[in-house]
């Protein structure tokens, strides 16, 4: 079946535990707080954020890491969702996941409803987190539920960093001469080959020659496009990788957002195109949307998590950690801590 898993980080200790979801069928791995519940509940938590990791990322990296420690410090339970195949676990499905794959964060939450409805039990305050690829499915998801987010899932707000929002503008910048394509496109191009070449070994029984996707052109891409043109179009019904991007980037679905979201970029982030920044669709700038954009002028692509801040806000003390979150983390993490302030009243 097609896995995801879930690493979870508890409001109250460090234990992190994981489960995977095969569709609607529930495999648990470790101890769970809570068996019956699909989703980490402490009762001292104050809510639970779903964080998105980044492109062949996972819960494991140290990004991932510094964003669940600063929802940590703020007293909320921490569940990381390894996109399908980037866990360690191998997907056995062809694809797994791509820039708009919204499916697993979806079928999560109706877990989590669901697992909450089974005992009785309230559906706690939920905030979505991510960074670059993640961003990009959790303002799509937000797009598409709409009112949903809030009435039927508890969805209060959302952070998210280093968003992409239109790729069909922004892949020009990543594949152009010069460094980006040289050290980033390049070792990615690599790794999403590895990871075709495992598919086609388990899934095509070697076949070069499969009617699946085109294998050949695949791996004789060069640029990332001409892999997405080859393999994710096919796979995903795609008609070209501009009908993948045109279909999945986030932009096109902001107008659907019901909740509270911070979006924060940077100026100089190499992999995007800067003049695609719609901060006349912000609250602050006569837009009509609960959406607030921060841009700061350095920071590179995820290079603002390395700045780390002198006086931390004191509810990021919660629990002693001799790490202070970098300005990206805490500046997410005050966003959230004022939603659901002003939302649940709970915050003291």
């Amino acid at each position: 079946g097609d896995w995801f898993h879930a690493d979870y980080k508890y409001a109250d200790n460090d234990d992190e535990h994981t489960t995977g979801q095969n569709n609607s069928k529930e495999k648990l791995v470790g101890e769970q707080k809570s068996p019956s519940l699909p989703f980490p509940r402490t009762s001292s938590a104050r809510g639970l954020v779903i964080l998105l990791h980044g492109l062949e990322s996972n819960s494991d990296s140290p990004l991932s890491k510094e964003i669940a420690n600063g929802y940590h410090k703020l007293g909320l339970d921490v569940v990381c969702l390894n996109f399908r195949g980037c866990s360690g676990t191998p997907n056995d499905t062809l694809g797994g996941y791509h820039l708009g794959f919204t499916d697993d964060l979806k079928h999560y939450l109706s877990l989590v409803k669901s697992g909450a409805n089974d005992l009785s039990s309230p559906l706690p305050p939920i905030y979505l987190a991510g960074f670059s690829l993640g961003s990009n499915v959790a303002l799509k998801a937000l797009g598409e539920l709409g009112e949903a987010a809030r009435d039927e899932y508890n969805i209060q707000g959302a952070a998210l960093q280093c968003a992409p929002l239109d790729q069909e503008f922004n892949y020009m910048a990543m594949e152009k001469p010069g460094i980006n394509r040289q050290l980033y496109s390049g070792n990615l191009l690599k790794s999403m080959k590895t990871r075709l070449q495992y598919q086609l070994e388990t899934m095509c029984d070697g076949n070069e020659k499969t009617d699946k996707f085109d294998y050949p052109r695949a791996m004789a891409a060069t640029k990332i496009s001409q892999l997405e043109d080859a393999f994710l179009g096919p796979i995903y019904g795609f008609d070209s990788y501009l009908d993948y991007y045109r279909k999945t980037s986030s932009i096109f679905f902001l107008d659907g957002i019901a909740v509270p979201t911070l979006i924060v970029n940077s100026k100089d982030d190499p992999f995007f195109n800067g003049n695609v920044w719609p901060v006349e669709k912000s609250c602050e700038n006569g837009g009509n949307l609960p959406i607030k954009m921060i841009r700061s002028h350095h920071g590179g692509h995820l290079g603002f998590f390395l700045h780390q801040i002198e006086d931390e806000d004191e509810l990021l003390k919660l629990h002693s950690d001799p790490l202070s979150p970098s300005w990206c983390t805490a500046e997410c993490a005050r966003f959230i801590k004022h939603v659901h302030k002003t939302s649940t009243s709970s915050f003291v």
